[in-house]
C-alpha cells in the first residue's frame, strides 16, 4: 500500500501546501480521500489520471475538502486524450447524493457522465468490501455529518483518515491497531478551535488506538511557526512525522 499526500493544507491560499488530498494506491487500484482545490493538478504531479481513479471517499462537504469533485466528474467527461471508459465509485457521508442532484440542478449536463457510471455510496458507520480492499467508516465530531475512513488491504495493512475532526471516542476506535494513522492537525496547543485537534490531541488519539505510525496534515499557517512533533511525542510512543505536499510513504 502506498500513500501520497497531494494537499497538506486548508482552505488558506499557501504556496506551500495545497488543500487536503490523499492519493492510497493498492495494488494499482487507486483511492482518493477528499478532493480540496488544487487535487487535479496535484494528482497529475504524481503522473496519475484521471481514469486510473477508482474510488473517491469524501470525509464532509466542506469546500476545501470537495470543490474538485465536479472539475473531476467534468475532466474525465470531456477528456478526449484518455476517455474515461470504467465505472467510478464516490463514497460520502449521508447527503451526498442530493448534494450532487442540487449540483446538476446547477451545472446541467456538463457533470452528468455519458460514457461512464458513477456509483454514488453514502456512509456513516459503515463498511464496503472491494476486490482488493476493504473500508470502514465512522462518524466523528466536525459537521453534522463528517466521517473518517478506515482502508484494509487483502494482507490486512491499514490506513486511517480522520479527515476533519475534534477529539472522539470514534476516531480511536476506528484506528486501533491501524498500520499509519492521518489526522488533522489544525492549530497548535494553544489556539485550540473547535471541531479540530490539536498536536496533543492527536497524539493522545495514537496512543490510545495504538497506530504503529502518526502522520499529522491539514496545517493552517499557524502551524508553519511552531514546533507540533513535540507535544505529540509527550503522549504518544511511536513513529511521527509532519505532512508535505507530494510526500511518500509505503506501509
Amino acid at each position: 500500500m502506498e500513500i501520497t499526500i497531494l494537499g497538506s493544507g486548508t482552505s488558506i491560499p499557501s504556496t506551500k501546501r495545497s488543500s487536503p488530498s490523499i492519493l492510497v494506491n493498492i495494488d494499482n487500484e487507486k483511492i482518493l480521500l477528499d478532493t480540496g482545490p488544487g487535487s487535479l493538478r496535484q494528482l497529475k504531479k504524481t503522473n496519475t489520471e484521471l481514469n486510473q481513479i477508482d474510488t473517491i471517499i469524501y470525509s464532509h462537504f466542506h469546500i476545501d475538502h470537495i470543490s474538485d469533485m465536479l472539475p473531476f466528474i467534468f475532466s474525465s467527461k470531456y477528456d478526449y486524450e484518455n476517455p474515461r471508459t470504467a465505472d467510478l465509485k464516490i463514497i460520502g457521508p449521508l447527503g451526498l447524493i442530493k448534494l450532487y442532484k442540487n449540483l446538476i440542478n446547477t451545472h446541467g449536463n456538463q457533470v452528468i457522465p455519458d460514457k461512464f457510471i458513477i456509483n454514488w455510496l453514502e456512509s456513516g458507520e459503515s463498511s464496503f468490501r472491494f476486490e482488493k480492499y476493504l473500508i470502514k467508516t465512522c462518524n466523528v465530531v466536525h459537521t453534522d455529518n463528517s466521517i473518517a475512513v478506515k482502508i484494509t488491504d487483502m494482507i490486512g495493512r491499514s490506513v486511517v483518515y480522520s479527515g476533519d475532526t475534534d477529539y472522539c471516542n470514534e476516531i480511536i476506535e476506528l484506528a486501533k491497531g491501524c498500520d499509519l494513522l492521518i489526522l488533522e492537525c489544525s492549530f497548535p496547543d494553544n489556539l485550540k478551535t473547535i471541531g479540530h485537534l490539536t498536536p496533543s490531541e492527536a497524539g493522545e488519539i495514537a496512543s490510545k488506538a495504538s497506530a504503529k505510525k502518526l502522520l499529522l496534515t491539514h496545517f493552517y499557517p499557524q502551524c508553519e511557526f511552531t514546533d507540533i512533533l513535540t507535544p505529540v511525542k509527550d503522549c504518544y510512543n511511536g513513529k511521527v512525522f509532519a505532512a508535505e505536499d507530494l510526500l511518500e510513504i509505503s506501509i
